[in-house]
């Protein structure tokens, strides 16, 4: 084979690589979020201080995403739709984690095959993103309904930003 076509393979399989670690950091984030969503509208309890809310979104962490979302819909927490959409999203991270590169074996040789794999892979990526989009709004509406301002939120909000801003690198 020639050098030219095996560095083609080897770029690709870095494009490959970089969008399927995008898409997974993008699952990461909702299941985390889905986990604090989950704490905060069936567990929190106001004035329950920050430690023990800590360890209850650790032990929501610690569950499967698929458990999670299977007990926010038997809560009645999501709306159908959004259940639905979850369920689909749940579906796709699966064949992600466990059958992508099986599947996909094909993109390192043929753009055909890569563009396929990319559309699916964006579409998680964004899935995932509307999904958090969803969950952030209903949280809000959540912390609303139990007595916490708009403007409160958007002070903490913003509190929360600067500290990230200034905070050194995990």
């Amino acid at each position: 084979m020639m050098l030219a076509a095996l560095i083609q393979k080897a770029d690709r399989l870095a494009e490959i690589t970089q969008k399927v670690g995008f898409t997974l950091w993008q699952l990461q984030v909702l299941e985390h979020s889905t986990a604090q969503y989950f704490v905060l509208v069936t567990q929190a309890r106001k004035g329950m201080g920050a430690a023990e809310g800590t360890a209850l979104v650790k032990t929501a962490q610690s569950k499967t995403f698929g458990k999670t979302v299977s007990e926010l819909g038997k809560a009645g927490l999501l709306k159908p739709e959004i259940q639905q959409r979850f369920g689909s999203l749940l579906k796709e991270r699966n064949w992600l984690v466990h059958n992508s590169r099986a599947s996909s074996r094909s993109a390192v040789h043929s753009d055909l095959a890569m563009q396929k794999l990319f559309v699916r892979l964006d579409s998680i990526a964004e899935e995932s993103d509307a999904l958090l989009k969803e969950l952030g709004a209903l949280a809000e509406m959540h912390v609303i309904q139990h007595g916490v301002s708009e403007q409160e939120i958007a002070e903490r909000t913003n509190r929360l930003l600067q500290e990230w801003q200034t905070s050194d690198a995990r």
